[in-house]
């Protein structure tokens, strides 16, 4: 029975096998049916390609079979540079970045994978050169690990452009010098060489900048030092700097530096302090009716100085003293008729 079993499975084997060339014709013919029945475009057989580029490369091939032989030259490179993506996606079908053209996860592959150089024109193919260089001058001022494109570039990292822009983001930027030394610069082609080039460059800038900024500079080369990346010139500074006697004054300098930034911040506090009381003052001072009334006075502007005492005398109106000292500002003042009534105002009081 296991005999009789096994022989009717190589029959069916050999069937299929005999018969694998209709097969292959079916579903030729039905590739080439749906193509002509359907009317797919271009985009869309090239959208099928994100789901299976194999079967889209079946699909193109069909549709090149029927197209018309009087193309323009236009029409036929964009056929044929549609072939050349398709094909592309077919080699480098097992990864996502390729089928769904997807510029982010491409830099996470060049980062964290070891990068076959055959893939470079496949890469290419898919993506433009364009469009990735475009990709990246425009992120990787925030986004430093971008500069992996460079690995499928035919642009070479090493120009001065490049180089500037690159130097100019790892100083100002804490977590892009991070990312770039442990991350990005590891994984670049001819990293060495872009070491090198980085930190002669680096070497000009600490050169030429002024004191206050040489140790921010130098501690950017210490960083690259951790990862045996190296400069003579540099060298010679650290080994300088390590030496006791020059620890010592450099951390009696810094003393008497951060003491001089602190009194001065200190002073600076101290005078806001000052200014902010002296202000507090001189508008509780200002809203005192007799305190306005002596610097309208001492101003010589008797009507404003009478206008305020009078706001004194009506709080306390029987008081003689005040209405006579009203009396004589009104009379200063040249105001004889309010003068007048003060006056006999106060012959009243002493008559009652």
């Amino acid at each position: 029975m296991k005999k009789n079993h096994t022989d009717f499975l190589r029959k069916i084997s050999s069937s299929i096998l005999d018969y694998s060339w209709l097969l292959k014709f079916i579903i030729s013919s039905a590739i080439i049916i749906s193509v002509i029945s359907f009317s797919l475009t271009l985009d869309e057989i090239f959208e099928k390609s994100k789901i299976d580029p194999d079967f889209a490369w079946d699909m193109y091939l069909s549709y090149i079979s029927q197209i018309n032989s009087t193309l323009s030259k236009e029409e036929s490179e964009q056929i044929e540079k549609v072939g050349r993506k398709l094909n592309a996606k077919r080699k480098l079908k097992d990864f996502e970045f390729a089928l769904y053209e997807n510029v982010p996860k491409l830099i996470e592959f060049l980062k964290s994978s070891n990068f076959n150089p055959n893939f470079k024109y496949y890469i290419l193919e898919i993506f433009g050169e364009e469009n990735l260089m475009k990709y990246m001058e425009e992120n990787f001022n925030r986004d430093i690990e971008t500069l992996v494109l460079f690995n499928v570039l035919s642009i070479d990292i090493l120009d001065t452009e490049y180089v500037n822009k690159i130097l100019n983001v790892i100083i100002t930027d804490k977590l892009s010098r991070e990312r770039f030394i442990s991350v990005v610069l590891p994984r670049m082609k001819d990293n060495e060489k872009l070491a090198k080039v980085l930190l002669q460059k680096l070497y000009s800038e600490y050169s030429r900048t002024l004191k206050q900024n040489k140790e921010t500079l130098l501690s950017l080369y210490r960083e690259f030092r951790i990862r045996n990346y190296t400069h003579d010139k540099f060298e010679a500074i650290v080994n300088k700097t390590n030496v006791w006697y020059y620890k010592f004054f450099s951390a009696i300098i810094n003393f008497f530096s951060n003491l001089f930034g602190l009194l001065g911040t200190l002073f600076k506090n101290l005078l806001f302090f000052i200014v902010f009381i002296f202000t507090i003052i001189v508008i509780t001072l200002l809203v005192l009716p007799i305190i306005r009334y002596r610097i309208f006075y001492a101003l010589g502007l008797k009507r404003y100085a009478a206008a305020t005492y009078r706001k004194i005398v009506d709080k306390d109106p029987l008081n003689e003293e005040k209405r006579l000292v009203l009396a004589q500002l009104y009379e200063e003042a040249g105001m004889y008729e309010e003068a007048m009534n003060e006056y006999n105002f106060l012959k009243r009081i002493k008559i009652e």
